[in-house]
């Protein structure tokens, strides 16, 4: 199973094509087809590397972010008010593309997880993933939205390549089953980042205020 999937198992493995288990407070409310994986054209891109592939969503809040490098499986992060996760796993090889978006009651809360998550990949570098093998991350910052970061994490053959940026009180994660050699954004998922920030930045779900 690629590395980019990892962090969702035993979590999305069971749901279904679309849930909504978290009822969202109404002004947290992530509208339908907010996220660029829901819509054709950018799954169709997608396609272009997955081939055929299955699509699952779920709105629950309580998923890990896609890049968990301390394999914690679960949130630890306080002040989620919405969530939603995207995954397409090719039907035909080891290939996935990730979408989450977080958001929290504000500003200050969705900055501690950002923290909180650079602590994560500064403290699991380098973790020990049993059988003599060793999950490797590595971060490099980005200029999109408040805040954002570049990351890449590499096990035995597997590698998982992804951007967290803020925005706001909304963190958005895309990640995707590569390893690239340097650090070009546009191997990371920075168009798609830079794209849902654009649209969280004329959104109250990207305000810097509480909801």
């Amino acid at each position: 199973m690629p590395l980019a999937a990892t962090t969702l198992i035993g979590v999305l493995g069971a749901v279904p094509a679309h849930a909504t288990s978290d009822r969202q407070p109404a002004a947290s409310r992530i509208p339908g087809g907010f996220l660029l994986y829901e819509g054709k054209a950018a799954r169709q891109k997608a396609a272009e590397r997955l081939g055929r592939a299955t699509w699952t969503t779920t709105d629950r809040r309580d998923v890990p972010f896609l890049v968990d490098p301390c394999a914690t499986k679960q949130s630890t992060d306080p002040g989620r008010r919405a969530a939603r996760t995207i995954t397409g796993d090719s039907v035909e090889w080891d290939d996935t593309h990730s979408e989450q978006l977080i958001v929290y009651r504000d500003a200050s809360a969705a900055r501690a997880a950002v923290q909180g998550l650079r602590a994560q990949l500064r403290r699991c570098a380098a973790r020990d993933a049993g059988g003599g093998h060793t999950f490797i991350h590595a971060t490099r910052p980005a200029r999109i939205g408040d805040e954002a970061f570049l990351v890449k994490g590499f096990f035995v053959a597997s590698g998982m390549a992804g951007t967290v940026a803020r925005q706001g009180r909304a963190i958005v994660i895309y990640t995707f089953s590569d390893h690239p050699e340097g650090w070009p954004e546009s191997k990371f998922g920075g168009k798609q980042a830079r794209a849902m920030i654009a649209k969280l930045a004329r959104s109250p779900l990207g305000s810097r205020g509480p909801a």
